[in-house]
């Protein structure tokens, strides 16, 4: 009997011992999580940037063979462009750093996007702009607006795109007879638009499917998809060609779909393609370094 008595006794203690431990484990993990709800709440709109919350997306398609295979990415969250850098803020980044404004064109104001900028431009003014290029992931996460599965292409939605972005359209093909154009689409601009001028997507975002084409941070590599990381992924280690996103105005049809992917020589130049600036979510925390171009402004 006596046996009976000190095992129950022994069993309730190492009962209770668990409970309790189990009790503190879960006090320490809502502990940590108040911890980190009640940290500094990162703003909205940072330095001209909108804040794109992270998740979980499908990238890729299976219309063209480097757009595959469709794989599930995560990105975790950052601060993106609202607008394509502007030839007014390219032209103040080359006043502050002594650096060769390049040739616009004649129809380019300083309201509209700049171009004929190469990829290493493109990394120097993010780099002086405390930013960065956004990767090829995040420039498809935003562009599908975190998950929703939104296509350019002037097929069907011919009334949905011509809200939406400046493409190649009616009036470019009477500047230029040669042009690859959408029939009957007239978007108001041959060349490029003011930034902002057509609606943004739901990020809150602008010209993600028009204007022009997108310089990213990543190396090119027609098979990366198929070896490419779940989490974060910023393309291969090493290549030739960088990546381009995005639509523009001399761009119609396939070209505008969210998935397509294309390159060039991180040297070239064009009238149809620009970039946008990226920055970790981190970076818009307290006693971090504000972005030069509001500095200069002040």
């Amino acid at each position: 009997m006596l046996n009976k008595i000190i095992i129950l006794a022994l069993l309730a203690a190492f009962y209770f011992t668990g409970c309790q431990s189990k009790i503190d484990f879960l006090k320490k993990e809502q502990s940590a999580k108040t911890m980190v709800s009640s940290g500094p709440t990162l703003p909205q709109e940072f330095d001209g940037m909108i804040l794109i919350p992270g998740g979980w997306f499908m990238m890729g398609s299976n219309k063209k063979a480097d757009e595959q295979p469709v794989h599930k990415v995560y990105v975790k969250s950052f601060y993106l462009d609202k607008y394509e850098v502007t030839v007014a803020e390219f032209k103040r980044f080359c006043i502050a750093t002594g650096r060769q404004m390049p040739l616009q064109p004649f129809w380019n104001s300083d309201n509209h996007p700049v171009v004929n900028v190469n990829w290493y431009d493109a990394q120097a003014y993010a780099k002086w702009a405390g930013k960065r290029l956004p990767t090829e992931a995040e420039w498809e996460y935003v562009a599908k607006a975190g998950g929703n599965s939104l296509n350019y292409t002037l097929t069907a939605e011919r009334s949905y795109i011509t809200s939406l972005g400046n493409v190649a359209d009616f009036s470019l093909r009477q500047k230029d007879y040669h042009r690859i154009v959408m029939n009957n689409y007239e978007d108001g601009f041959p060349y490029t638009s003011p930034v902002g001028y057509f609606p943004p997507n739901p990020f809150g975002i602008y010209d993600l499917e028009g204007n022009v084409l997108e310089w990213c941070a990543d190396w090119y590599d027609p098979q990366y998809y198929a070896q490419s990381p779940a989490e974060n992924p910023t393309g291969p280690a090493q290549g030739k060609y960088r990546v381009i996103r995005g639509g523009s105005w001399n761009r119609s049809g396939d070209y505008l779909r969210t998935t397509y992917r294309t390159w060039y020589p991180p040297e070239c130049t064009f009238e149809f393609l620009g970039f946008r600036c990226a920055m970790d979510a981190e970076a818009a925390l307290p006693a971090k370094k504000i972005n030069p171009l509001l500095t200069n402004n002040q």
